[in-house]
């Protein structure tokens, strides 16, 4: 691992993937490829279907070895027809493919697991149900299992974390959160600002996710991180955060990888217990960087009030979900037991999944 961080990413792509990995001695490679075979693992934010672009290649999917794949169906206008239209080409493509199937709650994924399939399921972005709550039941009678309140900026719900100001859910927010928890749909506060997301935590009668983040504390900078506050909160309500993979925002160093990832667990399990953690990776099969340059030219993002500096060209260990195993290998060389590893790679997701969708 230690010559890879010396790589430019060209360079390092051209490794073969073992190559990439976390180094274990042979008693940790055993424990690693059994806990890989047996575990049900989860990401709780992934873009197998790219971002900004639509693409799918089932080889790669399947290469991931992920049980369960959260997948983000993007919203970037108010248009309900369009998110719904890329939802149903999704859906379609998942039910088609030999080997994959959609999981509409807890059961299924189990049943993907046995039946050796990786199991699909959805995450609607906010942007598309604009003020109108009957959307919600439409998107739940199509597959969605879980909502992102708001992106970076205000909304209808609430203020995204890169707002100028911090003001919290309106009126319409708390109806959502009551319509989302009377449906049976998991709330994500990932892109929320600090007062909405402590605000949803606080009047959600259900447990709630951060299922694409980490710890404020380790890249102070980064508004897209979690506050020791919100982490808290979270936790004392039963919710979970994903930790994610995403350059850049984890660190701001130029050279990051999955030690950053595993840095940020690390801190989270100290500061509010195992059963909290997960993981929601956020990151494609692409050039990321490049992604978010791209995002930034289009005007989708402004990194500059996320707080996110665009530092580092890759993560090395981590950089596409054909390197997902290196979590597990991780936390091997971090010292935690099997049981711990169960639960952060996949059991706390299953958790609050099955409490709220079934």
């Amino acid at each position: 691992m230690e010559k890879t961080i010396r790589l430019s990413r060209e360079e390092y792509l051209k490794l073969p993937l073992k190559e990439r990995f976390v180094k274990l001695d042979r008693e940790g490679e055993e424990r690693a490829e059994r806990l890989f075979k047996e575990l049900i693992t989860v990401d709780l934010h992934t873009h197998m279907f790219g971002s900004l672009d639509f693409s799918f290649d089932y080889e790669l999917v399947r290469q991931t070895g992920i049980t369960c794949c959260f997948e983000a169906v993007p919203a970037l206008s108010e248009d309900f027809e369009e998110s719904i239209e890329l939802l149903g080409k999704y859906r379609s493509i998942v039910d088609r493919t030999p080997g994959l199937m959609t999981a509409l709650c807890v059961a299924d994924v189990r049943r993907a697991k046995a039946e050796g399939k990786q199991a699909f399921m959805y995450q609607l972005e906010p942007q598309s149900i604009g003020r109108d709550l009957k959307r919600v039941e439409i998107a739940y009678g199509l597959g969605v299992r879980m909502m992102l309140l708001t992106f970076n900026t205000k909304n209808y719900v609430g203020d995204g974390c890169a707002e100028r100001t911090d003001c919290g859910l309106s009126y319409f927010g708390l109806e959502l959160i009551e319509c989302l928890n009377d449906m049976g749909i998991l709330i994500d506060l990932s892109h929320c600002g600090v007062q909405t997301t402590l605000d949803a935590i606080k009047h959600s009668k259900d447990p709630v996710l951060i299922n694409h983040a980490g710890a404020r504390a380790l890249n102070p900078g980064c508004r897209r991180l979690k506050t020791d506050e919100e982490i808290k909160a979270l936790a004392e309500k039963g919710g979970v955060i994903g930790v994610s993979a995403v350059p850049n925002q984890l660190s701001s160093n130029p050279v990051q990888g999955i030690e950053d990832v595993l840095n940020h667990i690390d801190y989270i399990v100290k500061l509010v217990g195992i059963d909290h953690v997960a993981i929601g990776t956020d990151i494609v099969f692409g050039d990321h960087v490049a992604h978010h340059r791209a995002m930034a030219k289009a005007g989708v993002v402004d990194f500059e009030r996320t707080g996110m500096v665009l530092a580092a060209d890759y993560m090395y260990g981590i950089e596409s979900p054909l390197e997902w195993q290196n979590i597990i290998r991780g936390l091997i060389a971090r010292g935690y037991k099997d049981e711990e590893i169960a639960k952060i790679v996949g059991g706390n997701a299953l958790r609050i999944i099955e409490e709220v969708v079934g």
